[in-house]
């Protein structure tokens, strides 16, 4: 029996593969998907590790606001949708419609539904997650710290060793991943990169001795502060890039080099943290070209 105990911390990680899980299993999994705000409000105290460590002072609004680069966007459109996510209610409902913000702004309705379709689709995690009452307690408090040499966790102090357990087993799991996405995304968080560099489930399990599940469940709800800003942690996993920030991106290249070779087009992306095959960039390079033909065709009618 005390063999089992000493052994549950280094099982733990893999207990979701199995089909059925102990209630002790279960409170483990339970912790780890917990964001830091809710595990502090039900069972104790935070215990910073520096003084450096602080709560964002920031509300879920301003930390998307400033994640709105990311949608490559002009100036002028960038202004339209942070007006966007001004306009989302407590309930994460929009207060204003397509058409309205076309008159507002002066652009085809179009338009404005296309920057609003982009601005709830990519941040439609952030928006389900938090409240947006604007009080204190509403604050976004970063699950883990990611700075440019190391990596640290916010700690809960417990005196229940059972939930001091769960709660290390946690700490443990978003140190590893926290570090992994420190390691990979040493461009991007010194500000050279202008995406970050994504990184896939099963690389990420592969290569910290885990599950995809268990990495899922720690990604999930949490927030990182990094010198980028505070960030959701899930932003630097996936499978690639949004759509249409690759097309967006190419023809931006397109219009700057439009003699560049589909390779030549992929290596400047990956410059910038979109990591596409040259497959790929030749599959968007066609789509912009059949575009600006068919507004060609419309302008000319």
């Amino acid at each position: 029996m005390a063999s089992e105990k000493r052994n549950l911390r280094v099982q733990a990680p893999k207990i979701e593969q199995k089909l059925t899980l102990s209630k002790t299993e279960q409170f483990y999994l339970r912790v780890l998907e917990a964001p830091f705000s809710l595990l502090k409000e039900r069972f104790g105290v935070a215990f910073e590790l520096s003084e450096d460590v602080l709560p964002s002072s920031e509300d879920l609004h301003s930390t998307i606001s400033k994640m709105l680069p990311i949608l490559n966007l002009s100036d002028e459109e960038e202004k339209i949708a942070e007006f966007v996510v001004y306009n989302i209610d407590s309930k994460g409902k929009l207060r204003i419609t397509a058409h309205e913000l076309s008159e507002i702004y002066g652009i085809e309705e179009a338009r404005a539904k296309y920057i609003i379709d982009l601005v709830l689709e990519t941040f439609a995690e952030e928006i389900q997650s938090l409240p947006y009452s604007g009080t204190y307690d509403d604050y976004i408090q970063p699950d883990v710290f990611i700075y440019l040499e190391r990596v640290e966790v916010r700690q809960i102090e417990v005196k229940d060793p059972i939930l001091q357990r769960a709660l290390e087993f946690r700490n443990e799991t978003l140190f590893k991943i926290a570090e992994l996405v420190r390691k990979v995304n040493e461009y991007f968080l010194k500000g050279l990169r202008k995406y970050p560099q994504f990184i896939t489930m099963s690389y990420a399990a592969k290569t910290l001795g885990l599950s995809v599940s268990t990495i899922s469940r720690a990604v999930r709800n949490k927030f990182a502060s990094t010198p980028r800003g505070t960030l959701p942690l899930r932003i630097f996993f996936g499978r690639g890039a949004n759509k249409g920030f690759i097309m967006n991106e190419v023809r931006d290249i397109l219009k700057k080099y439009p003699n560049l070779t589909d390779r030549e087009i992929a290596v400047l992306l990956r410059s910038i943290g979109l990591n596409v095959s040259r497959r790929t960039v030749n599959k968007y390079r066609n789509m912009v070209e059949k575009a600006e033909t068919l507004d060609e065709k419309s302008f000319d009618n």
